[in-house]
């Protein structure tokens, strides 16, 4: 997955916008929602990007949040190829995740394992230093990405959008590469704002310190996204 384009739940324009991207996945993303609307809404959007060959995945709440549990229970009835687990705090969240995935995958009748996990890795301060137990958590993970912005938020910092950020944010960008080695899992880029040759900068750089891809909030960027990570490849 170079491309993850980001789809709110709520959206029917985008997911629309969305299956008629070049984006590798769609994150259907309702953890900024806590209603049955938004619910239903994702395993709607996940059945159709299913049907139209895309990987889905859906972006719950945080586990910390106690809607975890309201969730997983509307969306793995639509068979998702994977959970996004945000904000998460080491292995012992990922481990807390794949026994929830266990039981709903029992439930449905699904194979057990088919739900993997992308896990959001290095949200807070003290998800950064839990890093190191994510290569022991779970035979699931498909990829250690973060979410730079709320990082940003609990530091207290300005996240200055392009290439110069804060010292804190680079070194943390830089332990989550790590982490993503020691787990042998891909290690996906946070979203950005921004187009253009910004943006497109942004990705080549991602792609030269050795991220598999990045998230994408429009369907422009995913574009930009698959370019960057495919010409990285072709030189590699």
């Amino acid at each position: 997955m170079r491309s993850l384009l980001v789809v709110p739940a709520l959206s029917r324009p985008a997911l629309e916008a969305a299956l008629a991207s070049e984006a590798d996945a769609l994150a259907i993303d309702f953890a900024g929602s806590d209603d049955a609307e938004a619910r239903a809404g994702a395993v709607t959007m996940i059945a159709a990007a299913r049907q139209a060959g895309k990987t889905a995945l859906a972006l719950i709440h945080p586990l910390a949040s106690g809607l975890a549990d309201a969730d997983l229970d509307a969306v793995m009835a639509a068979a998702p190829d994977g959970i996004i687990l945000p904000d998460a705090v080491g292995g012992r969240d990922i481990q807390h995740l794949g026994a929830k995935l266990a039981v709903r995958e029992a439930e449905n009748g699904l194979p057990d394992g088919s739900a993997r996990i992308l896990v959001l890795a290095g949200d807070s301060p003290a998800a950064i230093f839990e890093l190191g137990s994510l290569s022991r958590a779970t035979r699931r993970l498909i990829g250690i990405g973060r979410d730079e912005r709320l990082l940003a938020q609990r530091l207290g910092l300005a996240q200055l959008d392009g290439e110069d950020k804060p010292e804190p944010l680079r070194i943390a960008r830089s332990l989550c590469l790590f982490a993503a080695a020691a787990a042998q899992a891909p290690a996906i880029d946070c979203a950005e704002p921004g187009e253009g040759e910004v943006f497109a900068r942004l990705c080549a750089l991602a792609a030269r310190d050795g991220f598999a891809g990045k998230f994408a909030t429009t369907p422009e960027q995913a574009k930009a996204i698959n370019a960057a990570f495919a010409s990285q490849i072709r030189t590699a």
